[in-house]
């Protein structure tokens, strides 16, 4: 919809020369202000801005941005401007800040194979039970430490555990618990100390929770959860990756058009 209002930021934009030249003057002009007034706080305070918005509005690469970030630190030390100790200072804090981003980028060249290996299992399931424990092993995979729960939506709306590796399957009581906020809201979830009325988890051991809703092509489907003995043991970034398997999940489980909702029984989670 291109006359549309966009609804979203662009993930994919174009790298142009201009804002990379932009920021270049703004680092000079910063370094002459600082100088000038001899203020070293404000010089780091322009460099880290400089060295921010080259990588993230530039199109030069990052070793580039900080190679003219730390060549400015050199040039006003050898002007004598600021003494050797404190270009010293700004070295150490790009080597931090290098440090983070590399962390981040390798973290992120973990967690991309490991979706992709669950999405490739959970696609080769011949039937839909084989789905469905193909999912949970691969789900306890990912997180070894905690209790896996994936929790389906029936047609009459009600919320069950299906069948999976010889477990029986059971119905969960309509209630407030954590599993029917996130379905009813579409939104996920992180409690970071659970309490057993307030949260009712499905584990009697659980001390928090992260939940996130499963669907496809706009129909609600259930509830992907996972369930620490450790309190505090997920974050928002937690919930973001257990959305992605979600909504990997829920592609998968779309596909099939079954339900399989054990009838003639009521159970409850206690």
């Amino acid at each position: 919809m291109r006359g549309g209002k966009r609804r979203t930021a662009p993930v994919f934009r174009p790298r142009r020369f201009w804002p990379s030249a932009l920021w270049v003057v703004f680092l000079a002009a910063g370094s002459v202000f600082s100088c000038v007034f001899d203020s070293f706080p404000f010089f780091t305070a322009f460099l880290v801005a400089s060295f921010i918005g080259l990588n993230e509005a530039g199109r030069w690469p990052y070793k580039t941005n900080l190679v003219i970030c730390a060549g400015s630190a050199v040039v006003v030390a050898v002007a004598g401007v600021f003494t050797w100790l404190e270009a010293a200072s700004v070295f150490v804090l790009f080597f931090t800040i290098s440090a983070y981003l590399f962390y981040f980028r390798d973290r992120a060249r973990r967690v991309i194979p490991a979706f992709e290996d669950f999405a490739s299992h959970v696609a080769q399931a011949p039937d839909y039970q084989s789905f469905i424990d193909r999912a949970w092993e691969e789900l306890q995979n990912m997180a070894p430490d905690d209790a896996v729960f994936i929790i389906l939506a029936n047609r009459e709306g009600g919320l069950y555990l299906p069948a999976h590796l010889g477990e029986q399957p059971r119905r969960l009581r309509r209630s407030g618990g954590t599993p029917w906020k996130v379905y009813a809201s579409g939104k996920p979830m992180v409690v970071g100390r659970v309490s057993t009325a307030h949260d009712q988890p499905i584990d009697r051991d659980a001390a928090s929770i992260v939940s996130v809703p499963v669907s496809a092509h706009g129909e609600k489907l259930g509830v992907l959860q996972l369930e620490s003995a450790s309190a505090g043991a997920f974050t928002q970034e937690d919930a973001a990756k257990l959305s992605l398997a979600a909504m990997i999940f829920g592609h998968e489980l779309y596909m099939f058009e079954t339900d399989d909702t054990p009838e003639g029984t009521d159970y409850d989670v206690d």
